[in-house]
């Protein structure tokens, strides 16, 4: 069965007459006539009483059914930065089937902000990191402790998939005569496995229906004074009760590993106002695979959309993301190629992004023709054309993650950690010489293949690989990386990069040989002997995911856990990070925030099937079905 289409059709910008933005597809305005704002700091703010429900806490969660014009976000972003009692970090989740285009925003926003300077850099600030419009989870970054997820697609489809404790619920979708497929039990359901305990809502409708269904749902409701010209709205709270994650008190965390998965949880938890105590055998940081010269940094599409595809997808939009706002990371956008190696495949190719119904800004199939125009040279064949893709230096990457880290980070290199072992506050690293190197209630393994010897239920092993150096007068000038069976970067220091083949004693020769694949007559005058390169131990796993999540207690682990993984007992405190394989630069900034989030029992950046597919317990599962 093919996948479900990832095309998402974008809200089309309508005005009425009196200038409200309105909806053609469900025949309604997106606000009435007495303002957007006012209504959602009437109805949504003071509905969930807010700002005092948020002051003083560590991290607050809201869930907005539909975001529309996103101005129920702006006005609860504007209150939370302008309460000097306000929380750590704000979460903001909303759905939206039909999400406007950046362009759209930008002209509508220019048009409700005349008058509102601060709210018009607030929409700014959004429309700079507005998302690829793919069905998903999206998860923006923005200034004040502020985090934006988007789930772009059906909200009934989506937050099934959400792991969230939620505080509100702004019920704020089209009107239910309108739109009643947002107003349903299924979906009102979903509040109840989401609430948080005290969980609030607040919507401006008073329907019978949906005061019925939200009260069979647990929630009590009543109605209270509406605004402006709506007599009435609706106000609740959820009756039941929830265990809540009880995050360390003392937020400290040990990192083993200085390689670009432990400086990018450094750099997520350090954000979160942790500090980190980073441990690493080496002299310096990136010294393994995190230390090669360029890497590529691309999607990868599958005929069945499977996990990995959708794991890249979510992580290479959240990633790009990350690097615009990274100082002093040398990086280059410049679009990838990944040429068909027979016609089978380019026929494949040439099908694969409509019927996906991926947009054309993340991929493209391209003839022969094209992908030579792009690439600035002639090539083999066409493909696919990723027009955001790009190389990463990986040395720069880390450096700039842990130098986000700031203050927070204390480093220490050449430091082996032999032991871990439970102890007062939590856990305690040791070296072989009995010393004891740092204590923490938390410890990251992010320290590759290694991280087997404190967790031997891990099934992650390493590939040794090589990458070769070409002087950038021996090879033509690219513009853009090209990919085959390997991948070829643009010159950046007088070198292009060719790899990566495994280690031996033709590795050279196979890298030229993939160079060949590509660019006809490139590797001709080419010497493999003389050539330079760098090996590296690369970490991966029998099924090329990563491991990302907390550590299980293998004793404890029982035939039952198998088909419920969030049900086994883990490790307090111990999590791991490794086995990023041959993606890590496109993996390892979404993977780092999914783990900082469990760490502190914040929402999660991944729908859940993905964070199982994730999860360091799952081989045990398999081995114990």
């Amino acid at each position: 069965m093919p996948p479900a289409p990832l095309h998402l059709t974008p809200a089309t910008l309508h005005l009425t007459e009196q200038g409200i933005p309105y909806s053609a597809a469900f025949d309604d305005i997106y606000h009435t006539q007495d303002g957007g704002l006012a209504q959602a700091r009437n109805v949504f703010l003071a509905g969930n009483q807010l700002p005092q429900r948020w002051q003083g806490t560590q991290h607050f969660a809201i869930c907005e059914t539909g975001f529309g014009l996103g101005l129920s976000f702006l006005a609860t972003w504007q209150a939370w930065r302008a309460d000097p009692a306000r929380g750590t970090r704000l979460h903001f989740i909303s759905c939206e089937l039909h999400p406007f285009s950046a362009a759209d925003l930008a002209s509508l926003y220019q048009h409700l902000f005349t008058d509102d300077a601060d709210l018009h850099a607030l929409g700014q600030a959004l429309i700079e990191q507005w998302p690829t419009l793919v069905p998903g989870l999206h998860r923006l970054e923005l200034a004040d402790g502020v985090v934006l997820t988007l789930l772009l697609g059906d909200a009934l489809e989506w937050l099934p998939r959400l792991s969230a404790q939620i505080d509100a619920f702004f019920l704020d979708g089209f009107a239910p005569s309108k739109n009643p497929e947002l107003w349903q039990a299924a979906l009102y359901q979903q509040f109840t496995r989401l609430a948080a305990n005290g969980a609030t809502l607040a919507t401006y409708t008073v329907a019978g229906a949906v005061r019925r269904g939200l009260e069979a749902a647990g929630f009590n409701v009543a109605r209270q004074p509406g605004f402006g010209s709506k007599r009435q709205m609706l106000t609740g709270q959820f009756r039941g009760k929830r265990h809540r994650h009880a995050a360390p008190t003392t937020q400290h965390a040990i990192v083993i590993g200085a390689g670009v998965a432990g400086s990018a949880i450094a750099a997520r938890l350090a954000a979160r106002g942790w500090r980190i105590t980073l441990l690493d055998q080496a002299q310096a940081p990136a010294q393994r695979a995190s230390g090669n010269h360029a890497g590529a940094y691309r999607p990868v599409l599958s005929g069945d959309d499977n996990l990995q595809a959708r794991l890249v997808r979510a992580a290479f939009l959240y990633g790009l993301r990350g690097l615009r706002k990274l100082p002093n990371v040398i990086w280059a956008p410049c679009g990838a190629l990944q040429l068909a190696r027979d016609t089978t495949e380019a026929e494949r190719f040439e099908q694969l992004p409509d019927r996906l119904g991926l947009p054309p800004e993340y991929a493209q199939a391209v003839t022969r023709q094209a992908s030579s125009a792009l690439a600035g040279h002639e090539l083999t064949a066409g493909g696919l054309w990723f027009p955001q893709a790009g190389w990463i230096n990986p040395p720069s990457l880390v450096q700039a993650l842990l130098a986000a880290a700031g203050d927070q980070l204390d480093a220490h290199f050449g430091k082996t950690v032999a032991q871990l072992q439970p102890g007062p506050y939590g856990w305690q690293a040791w070296d072989a010489d009995g010393q004891l190197l740092a204590s923490a209630p938390v410890v990251v393994l992010a320290n590759a293949a290694d991280a087997a010897r404190f967790a031997p239920e891990l099934e992650v092993g390493q590939d040794e690989r090589l990458v070769s150096h070409l002087p950038q007068a021996q090879v033509p000038a690219l513009h853009t990386v090209v990919c085959r069976g390997g991948y070829l970067t643009p010159a950046h220091g007088g070198l292009a990069c060719i790899g990566s083949s495994p280690a031996g004693a033709s590795a050279a020769g196979d890298n030229l040989a993939l160079l060949a694949a590509m660019l006809p007559d490139a590797a001709q005058g080419l010497d493999a002997s003389l050539l330079g390169g760098r090996r590296c131990h690369r970490p991966g796993t029998p099924d090329r995911l990563p491991l990302v999540g907390p550590l299980v207690a293998a004793e404890g682990f029982q035939p039952k856990h198998a088909g419920s993984l969030h049900l086994a007992p883990r490790r307090l405190g111990l999590y791991a990070f490794t086995g990023l394989g041959a993606r890590g630069l496109v993996w390892s900034q979404l993977c780092a925030e999914l783990l900082a989030s469990q760490i502190c029992g914040e929402p999660l950046p991944l729908e859940r099937e993905l964070v199982q597919a994730l999860d360091p317990a799952r081989f045990l599962a398999r081995r114990n079905k």
